[in-house]
C-alpha cells in the first residue's frame, strides 16, 4: 500500500477497524495504544464467506469494505481450533458459539482427556485499490472441563492459555492481553505500520 486512500480523518496513525464486536475493538485499541496508533471502529456489516481459512475470510471482507467506504480498512477473523475435534470449530467458531455455545462445545468434548486447543487470529489491511497486507497471531492452551469466569467473550470461559492456570474469562483484560492471539496479531501489525507509510 502506498498512499492510495485516507486511513483516517486527520492523521496517518489512525486505522479504521471494520467490526460490530465491541470486545474485539477494545482488545485492538489496547494493543495499538502503546504504539501511538489510534483505531476507530467502523461499525458496518460485512460478508463472511464460508472458508476454512481465517485469512481468506478476513481478506475478502476487508476488500469489500475498502471499496464500499473508499478507505483503507482493517478486518479481523479468529477461531478456536480443538485438537480432539480435528480443528473444529476453527473458522466456524462464531457460528458454533451462536448456535451451541460454550456448553455445547463442552458436551462435544465429553470426558475427552486430550484437551489441547489454540486460538488463532488473522488480520487483513486492505486499500480501496486492493493492495493488502496480512498478519496472524496464535496462542496454544487447553480447554477446561467447565466454564469459568465472566469477563471476555466467545469461548474465553473455557480456554486456558499455556503457562496459565485460569481461563481468559477469569483473568481480565490485562491477563488476556498478555497471552491473546488477537493482541499478538495487532502488535505485529503495529510494528509493520509504524515503519511503513500506507
Amino acid at each position: 500500500m502506498h498512499g492510495e486512500a485516507d486511513t483516517s480523518p486527520s492523521d496517518k496513525r489512525t486505522l479504521w477497524f471494520v467490526t460490530q464486536n465491541h470486545h474485539k475493538y477494545q482488545e485492538a485499541r489496547r494493543a495499538l495504544d502503546p504504539f501511538g496508533i489510534t483505531i476507530l471502529m467502523l461499525s458496518s456489516p460485512k460478508t463472511e464467506i464460508q472458508s476454512t481459512s481465517l485469512g481468506e475470510i478476513a481478506r475478502f471482507a476487508a476488500e469489500e469494505a475498502a471499496k464500499k467506504h473508499n478507505r483503507t480498512v482493517l478486518v479481523e477473523d479468529s477461531g478456536l481450533f480443538v485438537k480432539a475435534l480435528n480443528g473444529f470449530p476453527g473458522s466456524f467458531s462464531s457460528y458454533v458459539y451462536a448456535t451451541i455455545g460454550v456448553g455445547g462445545l463442552l458436551r462435544l468434548m465429553g470426558r475427552q482427556t486430550r484437551r489441547e486447543a489454540y486460538f488463532q487470529a488473522s488480520l487483513a489491511l486492505v486499500s480501496p485499490r486492493g493492495s493488502s497486507v496480512e498478519f496472524s497471531g496464535k496462542v496454544h492452551g487447553t480447554l477446561s472441563h467447565k466454564s469459568a469466569g465472566v469477563q471476555g467473550f466467545g469461548f474465553d470461559p473455557i480456554f486456558v492459555p499455556r503457562g496459565a492456570r485460569k481461563t481468559f474469562a477469569q483473568g481480565g483484560a490485562e491477563f488476556k492481553d498478555k497471552y491473546s492471539h488477537r493482541a499478538i496479531a495487532f502488535r505485529k501489525l503495529a510494528l509493520w505500520y509504524i515503519g511503513t507509510k500506507i
